[in-house]
């Protein structure tokens, strides 16, 4: 099957791309992973968090086939003696760039640029490996058509990288009126797409005022459901939050600067919740110069935000005030960002007041529920895949254990262990 997918995949490539994609494929898929040649495959976790709000101290995990097939705490010999670690579901961001990358340059690569696939692919793969190294097995990907080739290449071969959902292109104000958002969300589906994107609000740093009426905005929501495919909205401002909220898209993507009448909304709608809050700023900070004078790139832009960050906290500590509302974890992750997805959760936890709990099952089941993939992944239970990933210490305790990832499993493939 992965000899089949390499010759089809690569049949209309050019000479020098195949010859890069395959020198990468035999390069990563080298490091770091073990297949283990014991069936089942042991595991022993000082402790466990199972991704739906339990503990369980000296676990035992049984993996056989990509599965968990048993879960105990009797004595006996493991494979993998993780007694000092906490062991958690493999994480999963619900809101990545992963082609989003640097040039050589060291300026912010844009999409209008020319770029050779198989540079393309090299920064994808390289930033797809970092994520799954940092502990995240499943990603959404919500902003480039070659994100579905990348999908298909770790899902078909054994690349490492995180299992990948993708939108391809967004919708958004230049898509046109609702019969043609409407035309393009089958088409985005006929293309391949898991997801749906939408830009209902300008990016933060043209304002984030609203650009989609309330008719554009059921139509793409309305069209998308009824293609069976999910729909995520950039959106701001309570205005913008709610009118995809009784649209009835699935998700909100940042959505800051709305006010309580709203929240008791998202409760009532059971939208999910994507904020970010202190991954996406930092890294901007990081790399300013990096960013600077590209597109809305500016001082005026970085200001918006600066602002849009303070908010952002504010509006997240009155939002866990409802227990009801459905915040799962992403990130915004772009270029400079990748393989650092864990920092979000420290910022939410420390600077914005989320119990640590709440945090890791916001990136386990909570996440999987959100992508529909909650009856095979975000949890430790029998029957469900096998993706885990081993921390250093304790993160109900001192959440930056999330930053200290010493094992990695995704469909029960070992590809980080650090004894």
């Amino acid at each position: 099957m992965t000899q089949r997918f390499f010759e089809n995949s690569l049949i209309n490539s050019t000479f020098i791309t195949r010859c890069v994609v395959l020198t990468i494929i035999w390069g990563l898929s080298s490091v770091s992973v073990s297949y283990s040649q014991e069936s089942p495959t042991t595991i022993r976790a000082g402790l466990m968090i199972d991704g739906v709000g339990n503990t369980r101290r000296d676990a035992r995990i049984f993996v056989s086939d990509g599965q968990i097939t048993r879960i105990d705490s009797l004595r006996g010999r493991v494979t993998y003696d993780l007694s000092d670690l906490t062991i958690m579901p493999g994480w999963i961001d619900t809101h990545v760039h992963l082609m989003s990358h640097f040039n050589d340059d060291d300026k912010l690569h844009r999409p209008t640029e020319d770029e050779s696939l198989s540079t393309s692919i090299i920064y994808g793969l390289s930033n797809a490996y970092r994520t799954l190294m940092s502990g995240f097995t499943t990603v959404q990907s919500l902003g480039s058509p070659l994100d579905s080739d990348l999908r298909d290449w770790i899902m078909h071969t054994d690349l490492p990288g995180p299992r990948v959902l993708t939108s391809r292109a967004p919708i958004t104000i230049d898509t046109g009126d609702a019969a043609a958002i409407r035309t393009r969300i089958r088409q985005l589906k006929s293309e391949g797409a898991d997801v749906i994107k939408v830009f209902a609000s300008a990016s933060i740093r043209d304002g984030g005022g609203r650009v989609l009426s309330d008719d554009q905005l059921n139509a793409a929501c309305e069209e998308g459901l009824a293609q069976g495919l999910r729909v995520a909205v950039h959106a701001y401002g309570s205005e913008v939050v709610s009118s995809a909220a009784r649209a009835g898209c699935t998700s909100i993507e940042h959505g800051n600067r709305y006010d309580n009448e709203t929240i008791a909304l998202l409760a009532d709608q059971g939208t999910y919740l994507d904020p970010h809050l202190g991954l996406l700023y930092d890294n901007y900070e990081q790399y300013r110069d990096r960013f600077l004078g590209i597109g809305n790139y500016t001082e005026d832009g970085f200001a918006l935000m600066a602002d849009a960050r303070r908010r952002g906290l504010i509006t997240f500590t009155r939002t866990i005030q409802n227990p009801d509302v459905q915040i799962v974890f992403g990130t915004d992750a772009v270029a400079g960002a990748h393989g650092r997805n864990f920092e979000e959760f420290i910022v939410r936890v420390e600077d914005g007041g989320q119990d640590p709990m709440d945090a890791i099952v916001s990136a386990t089941s909570r996440a999987a529920r959100a992508l529909g993939l909650s009856e095979t992944l975000g949890q430790i239970t029998q029957g469900y895949i096998a993706d885990l990933v081993a921390v250093d210490g304790n993160p109900l305790e001192d959440i930056s254990a999330m930053s200290r990832v010493r094992f990695v499993m995704k469909n029960g493939v070992v590809y980080r262990y650090e004894p």
